[in-house]
C-alpha cells in the first residue's frame, strides 16, 4: 500500500525517568536509571491535535551515539553551562531490556552533585527527566473515538536531567479536541487509504486559525470566516474581515486558554496538597529517625547570594515600574519600597494609589485609565518577552498564554504591535516595520517619548539576559568580603574599633572609661565602567535576536568577572594601607608567614599568627581562619587535607579537627601571585565589618542599561553602567603563605 508523508510541529519532548535507588554504588558514585520504557503518552501538536506518543524501543529505532559519547546529566536540562552539568552516563552501560532502556549514571564531584548524591545516600528520592528529539514518526490512526498514536521510529535521546517536578505524561482521555504551538517539525508516515488522499497531503505545516486570518485573501478569506459562522458585510475589505476574525479567534483561544489554566490550577493544587501531606508525613518521620542536619558555610553563603540576588531583581522591577508611571526614584514612594521589604505587587498597589490620589487632587487633569490598561500592558509584554526568550532558547519556561508569541519572529512580532496600535499601514517594507515599532509611529521618526511596546520588550529580553547571566556567575570573594552599599562617590570609610564594646566595672567614684573608637584612615573609591552594543535592524529582520541576547548574557559574566577581578586584585597586588604605608600582607602586619610548602605543619603554624593578632589597643582578638584558599597546584592538596577520610595509624597521621574545619576554595586568580601560594581568611561573619570592602552605588546594586534609537544608527543601542569599587579597611582578617 503506498505510503504518505507530511511534516508536524511538536513540542520539544521530556520524559520521566526512573533512579534505580537499589543499584547505587556509594564507593564508585553511580547508579542504575530506567530512561525509558516505551510506554505511549498524551501529546498534543497543532497539526494533529491530541495524540499518543509511543518510543519504539527497537534497538534499530533508537540512536545511540550520544550515549556512547559519555552523555550529560545536567541541571533542570539547562545546556547552556558546564556548571549545570552534575555527571554523565556510563558508557558501555547503556542497554534495551524487555522493552525498556537501562544505562549507568555517575555523579561528579561537584557541590551540586554532592548534595544530589549524598540525598541518594539517605534514601531521598531524586526525580530525573530524559529529554530526546524525535526524526520520524509513524502514524495509527484510532478507531472509534480514540485518538491517533503517532509511534517513534527514529529517535534520540540527549540529556538526562535532575529535575524538581519530573514531566507528567498528560490526562488518559483519548477524544479531547484542543489547541496547542509546535516547536518541532517532524516527519510522519502513515499508510495512505486512496490516492485522493495522497494528493491532499501537503508536505508544509498547516497555519493556525489566526495566522490564516491574518495571511489569506478573498475567496479563501471568505472560506475561512464562514466556517467561523461570520460573513463579510457589504463593501467589507479584506484587511477589516481579517482583523474582525482576528478578533474572534483570539478570545476564542483566551477563552480556551482560561479554562486549560484554571483546570491546571485545580489539577496543581490538588498536587501540591498531596505534595504538602507527603511532605509533612516524611518530616515527621524524618525527626524520629534522624536530627536535622546543621547548614554549612557552604549552604550559608549560596542562601545569602540567592537572596541578595532575588533582591537586586525585586529592586530593579521596582525602578522599572515606578519609571513607566513617570515617578521619580527619588520620591519617598520608590525609597520606602527599595529600602523595605515590598513585593513587586505592593509596590504596584501603592503605586496605583497614589497615582489616584494625584488626580483626585488635580481634578482638571485627564483621568487615568491606567489600573485596568497597565496591567494589559504589562501582561502583554511579559508573556511577549517570555515567548521570545522561549523561541531562542533564552528560558526554559514557557508561560501560559505566552504561546501566542512562541511562534512569530522578532519582525512578525514588531507587525502585530504596529496592527494592534492602528499604526500598521499596507505595503510597509520590513525596514519600515522595525522603525515605526521602535519609534511607535508608523513615519517611522524616533521619539524618546515612544507609546510602542516594542523597545520596552527588547529591553525587558536584555535586562532579564544580562542579570541572569550576572547572577548565575559564582565569584568567591562573597565569601571574605564585605558589602556596601552607598549613596555618593566620595571615599568609603569604616569605623576603627578597640574596646568600645566591652564593659567595665564602674569604680567608687562613679567614673566611666571610653573605649576607643574612631574614624579610620583606610578607605577606597567608586569607579564607573561602561560599554554600547548595537541591535541592528538587519539582526532585527533576520530575527537575530537570540544571538543578541548570547551577547548580552556574555556582558553580564563580564560584569560579574570584573566584579572579581577589582576586588581579588587587592589581595594579588599586595594594596598599601594608607594608615602605616605598609602591603596588605606584611611581617609586621603578622599575617605573612615564611614560605612552605601547604601541609599540617605549615596550617598549624599559619593558625598561631591569625591567633595572635590584636585590636587598636594591643589587646588580642581571638580570631580563628576559615577558608583556605589554593592556586592551581594546591587545589587537590588543599581538598586531601581539610576533608582526609582515611583512619591514622598514628598520632603524627592525625588531622587536627582546626585543620578540618577548614573550607578550601579554589580561586584560579591566586596564579598571578604563584601556582603555589595559599592564603588563610576569615569568614565574612567574623570580620565586624571590617577587612576587604566592595561596594555599589545605591540603585546600581547590579548592571543596568539604558537604549536609544536614533538619528545616527539604525537599530537600538543598549549601554551598560555599573558602579562597582573594592579596597582594604584593616589587614587583620587575613593571611598569606608564598609556597614553595
Amino acid at each position: 500500500m503506498p505510503q504518505r508523508s507530511k511534516k508536524i510541529r511538536i513540542e520539544r519532548s521530556f520524559g520521566r525517568a526512573e533512579v534505580r535507588s537499589s543499584t547505587l554504588d556509594q564507593e564508585a558514585r553511580t547508579v542504575e536509571v530506567m530512561w525509558s520504557s516505551g510506554i505511549a503518552v498524551k501529546r498534543y501538536s497543532w497539526d494533529e491535535g491530541f495524540y499518543m506518543e509511543e518510543l519504539s524501543m527497537e534497538p534499530k529505532a533508537i540512536r545511540m551515539v550520544r550515549f556512547e559519547a559519555g552523555m550529560s546529566l545536567l541541571d533542570s536540562h539547562n545546556t547552556w553551562s558546564m556548571k549545570s552539568r552534575l555527571g554523565t552516563v556510563v558508557p558501555g552501560t547503556v542497554r534495551i531490556e524487555s522493552g525498556k532502556g537501562y544505562a549507568t549514571i555517575k555523579f561528579s564531584r561537584n557541590e551540586a552533585a554532592e548534595v544530589l548524591f549524598q540525598d541518594l545516600v539517605d534514601g531521598h528520592p531524586v526525580q530525573i527527566s530524559v529529554g530526546y528529539k524525535i526524526h520520524s514518526y509513524q502514524k495509527i490512526e484510532g478507531k472509534g473515538t480514540e485518538i491517533p498514536t503517532l509511534r517513534a521510529i527514529d529517535w534520540e535521546p540527549t540529556e538526562l536531567s535532575v529535575v524538581t517536578v519530573p514531566a507528567e505524561p498528560g490526562a488518559s482521555s483519548r477524544s479531547e479536541d484542543g489547541a496547542g504551538e509546535g516547536y518541532e517539525v517532524i516527519l510522519t508516515g502513515q499508510e495512505d487509504q486512496s490516492d485522493a488522499a495522497a494528493a491532499a497531503t501537503s508536505t508544509e505545516p498547516a497555519m493556525d486559525k489566526i495566522t490564516a486570518a491574518r495571511n489569506l485573501k478573498g475567496k479563501e478569506l471568505d472560506t475561512l470566516a464562514l466556517g467561523a459562522g461570520i460573513t463579510r458585510s457589504a463593501n467589507e475589505t479584506d484587511e477589516a474581515l481579517s482583523a474582525r476574525l482576528v478578533a474572534h479567534f483570539e478570545a476564542a483561544q483566551r477563552a480556551e486558554q482560561e479554562a486549560q489554566q484554571r483546570q491546571q490550577q485545580e489539577d496543581e493544587a490538588r498536587r501540591r496538597a498531596e505534595e504538602e501531606a507527603a511532605e509533612q508525613q516524611r518530616q515527621q518521620q524524618s525527626r524520629t529517625d534522624n536530627p536535622p542536619a546543621a547548614l554549612t558555610e557552604a549552604d550559608v553563603t549560596r542562601r545569602v547570594n540567592e537572596a541578595l540576588a532575588a533582591d537586586a531583581t525585586r529592586q530593579q522591577q521596582i525602578r522599572d515600574l515606578a519609571r513607566s508611571a513617570g515617578i521619580a526614584e527619588t520620591e519617598a514612594l520608590v525609597t520606602t519600597a527599595l529600602s523595605g521589604r515590598q513585593t513587586l505587587e505592593q509596590f504596584r498597589s501603592a503605586m496605583l494609589d497614589h497615582l489616584i490620589a494625584q488626580e483626585n487632587r488635580a481634578p482638571t487633569f485627564p483621568h487615568s485609565t491606567m489600573r485596568g490598561m497597565q496591567d494589559e500592558r504589562e501582561t502583554r509584554i511579559r508573556l511577549a518577552v517570555n515567548g521570545l526568550m522561549h523561541r531562542h532558547g533564552l528560558t526554559e519556561k514557557l508561560e501560559d498564554g505566552a504561546n501566542q508569541y512562541r511562534s512569530l519572529s522578532t519582525l512578525d512580532l514588531a507587525r502585530d504591535l504596529l496592527l494592534a496600535s492602528g499604526s500598521y499601514q499596507r505595503g510597509m517594507s520590513s525596514v519600515d516595520i522595525v522603525r515605526a515599532a521602535l519609534s511607535g509611529g508608523s513615519d517611522g521618526s524616533r521619539s524618546l517619548h515612544t507609546t510602542s511596546d516594542f523597545p520596552i520588550i527588547l529591553g525587558e529580553i536584555t535586562r532579564q539576559v544580562l542579570l541572569g547571566a550576572y547572577t548565575q556567575y559564582q565569584n568567591t570573594f562573597a565569601l571574605i568580603a564585605n558589602r556596601n552599599t552607598v549613596s555618593d562617590l566620595r571615599e568609603v570609610k569604616v569605623l576603627e574599633m578597640g574596646e568600645g564594646p566591652q564593659l567595665e566595672k564602674i569604680n567608687e567614684k562613679g567614673e566611666y572609661k571610653r573605649g576607643t573608637v574612631k574614624e579610620s584612615e583606610e578607605g577606597f573609591t567608586l569607579a564607573h565602567y561602561g560599554k554600547v552594543i548595537g541591535l541592528t535592524e538587519a539582526m532585527l529582520i533576520n530575527d537575530q535576536l537570540g544571538a543578541f541576547a548570547r551577547l548580552i548574557a556574555g556582558w553580564g559574566r563580564v560584569v560579574a568577572r570584573l566584579e572579581g577581578d577589582i576586588v581579588w586584585d587587592v589581595i594579588i597586588n599586595n594594596a598599601k594601607l594608607k594608615s602605616d604605608g605598609k602591603a596588605l600582607f606584611h611581617a609586621d602586619h603578622g599575617n605573612l608567614g615564611t614560605a612552605a610548602a601547604l601541609d599540617k605543619t605549615a596550617l598549624i603554624a599559619a593558625r598561631k599568627m591569625f591567633r595572635k593578632q590584636k585590636d587598636i589597643d594591643g589587646n588580642q582578638i581571638d580570631i580563628a581562619p576559615k577558608y583556605l584558599f589554593v592556586g592551581s597546584d594546591n587545589e587537590v592538596n588543599a581538598q586531601t587535607l581539610t576533608q582526609a577520610t582515611t583512619t591514622p595509624q598514628t598520632v603524627d597521621q592525625v588531622i587536627p579537627e582546626a585543620i578540618r574545619s577548614l573550607t578550601p576554595v579554589y580561586e584560579p586568580r591566586i596564579d598571578k601571585v604563584s601556582d603555589k601560594a595559599w592564603f588563610l581568611f576569615m569568614a565574612m561573619a567574623d570580620t565586624m565589618g571590617r577587612g576587604l570592602q566592595y561596594s555599589y552605588l545605591s540603585g546600581y546594586e547590579s548592571p543596568r542599561t539604558m537604549e536609544r534609537w536614533g538619528f545616527d544608527y539604525d537599530g537600538v543601542e543598549y549601554r551598560l553602567d555599573h558602579y562597582f569599587g573594592a579596597g582594604l579597611t584593616d589587614f587583620r582578617f587575613a593571611y598569606k603563605n608564598p609556597g614553595q
